[in-house]
């Protein structure tokens, strides 16, 4: 704790000081501290007690002419101490308004979805799915974008400077291990060259239709977890070969948000092509795609008083939602993954309020049930007390995860 206190008020310092010699309009610093506790209730153990916070500065420059924005974030587990880090980067850019065209260039994160949470077309920033995570975002990349707003439509060029992937799910090796005896792990892949070749890029055109957003956008580049398979070596039916490799990707989508009278309606679908990695072909076992497949979110939501009611209908054809992979045979097909997320949130009055979340596999039945409550202690205060509760037959992909049931306890301060 006192490593993370040192480190913030070392960052605010410098933040001042740089703020008193560059030239603004006005300078804006803010963020937020929070403390969670998350309780397993199966196995009757403490699993996380962390405090994160995050600070950000934003300076307008003179003129009207462009913002600079500065963002930092850390925390500290004292039971998985090494799962965060005490102090890093977060967002660092700098925009600049021109008379068309507005530029932003630095460490940022670029979202292009209109669904809630599930966003098939947020295809440029890696994005880890964390269930104690209480606000999960894409990690920030040096990435150059440019907007232009045209008199039909706008249209954005995006050009990510480095590949950043996320690195293999320990529980998935560990998971291996169980079934396939003397199995080490996957190698580490070959890095990807910093080529021009090998540059992501990303182009949207958005344009208003009917009273309804639609964005048109494609992605060219890497998926941000790698490839893994397994090969049995010629002529045995017991010795195999872990291979791992990072696999290029193209990516299609269309987003689209508007709505029905009082009812808000979006959709995202995204066609992603993976560009086809030969050794696959006869993998003894594959745990990633290696043709094309669809991703889609259809939802909708309405409010009726002080009730909130949001509703989505999730369709992933290389299957889970949970995991970037699913295991199959050669010549296997992958059954497609289908849920239906609710939500539903009841403010009571301007201090206490209700908030119910769930995720059904419309395959095998499972679910999750997420209920929260939240008390407002002042403006800039809140105090919730939670859950997640994972309910399903044994094998099914909720019901395995019974045995992370939790009771979180938190509290964040806003400034």
């Amino acid at each position: 704790m006192k490593k993370i206190i040192v480190a913030i008020l070392g960052i605010v310092s410098l933040l001042l000081i740089w703020g008193n010699i560059c030239l603004a309009e006005e300078i804006e610093l803010g963020g937020d501290i929070s403390h969670n506790l998350f309780y397993l209730s199966r196995e009757g153990e403490l699993f996380q007690n962390i405090t994160q916070y995050g600070l950000f500065l934003k300076k307008n420059i003179r003129g009207g002419k462009g913002k600079v924005y500065l963002s930092f974030k850390g925390g500290h587990d004292s039971i998985r101490k090494d799962s965060i880090e005490p102090v890093k980067f977060d967002e660092a850019y700098v925009d600049i308004y021109l008379k068309n065209t507005d530029l932003r260039v630095g460490r940022q994160v670029v979202s292009w979805g209109t669904a809630d949470g599930i966003n098939p077309t947020n295809y440029i920033n890696p994005r880890e799915l964390s269930l104690t995570e209480t606000e999960p975002g894409g990690k920030p990349l040096a990435i150059l974008k440019a907007t232009y707003y045209g008199k039909k439509a706008d249209m954005t060029g995006v050009i990510v400077f480095d590949f950043e992937p996320l690195e293999i799910p320990e529980e998935l090796e560990m998971a291996i291990g169980q079934l396939i005896p003397g199995f080490g792990g996957f190698p580490s892949p070959a890095e990807i060259e910093n080529t021009l070749e090998n540059m992501e890029f990303a182009l949207k055109v958005e344009k208003r239709i009917a009273d309804w957003d639609t964005k048109l956008s494609y992605f060219h580049g890497w998926e941000d977890y790698p490839a893994l398979w397994i090969e049995l070596q010629p002529g045995s039916t017991s010795q195999f070969e872990a291979k791992s490799q990072y696999q290029q990707v193209d990516k299609v989508g269309l987003a689209t948000a508007g709505s029905f009278k009082k009812v808000g309606l979006w959709s995202e679908i995204a066609y992603v092509m993976p560009r086809e990695i030969e050794e696959m072909r006869n993998a003894f076992i594959s745990f990633s795609m290696n043709k094309p497949y669809l991703q889609a979110v259809l939802g909708a939501d309405y409010t009726l008083g002080k009730v909130y009611v949001e509703g989505q209908y999730i369709y992933y054809q290389n299957g889970s939602l949970l995991s970037p992979y699913n295991q199959y045979e050669t010549g296997e097909d992958i059954t497609a993954g289908n849920y239906l997320m609710v939500q539903s949130s009841y403010g009571i009055n301007q201090v206490h309020s209700l908030r119910l979340a769930g995720i059904v596999n419309l395959q095998d039945s499972s679910y999750t049930l997420m209920p929260q409550y939240t008390y407002a202690i002042n403006e800039v205060t809140d105090l919730s007390l939670g859950a997640a509760l994972f309910l399903g037959e044994a094998g099914t992909e909720f019901g395995m995860l019974k045995i992370i049931d939790f009771i979180n306890l938190g509290i964040k301060i806003s400034f």
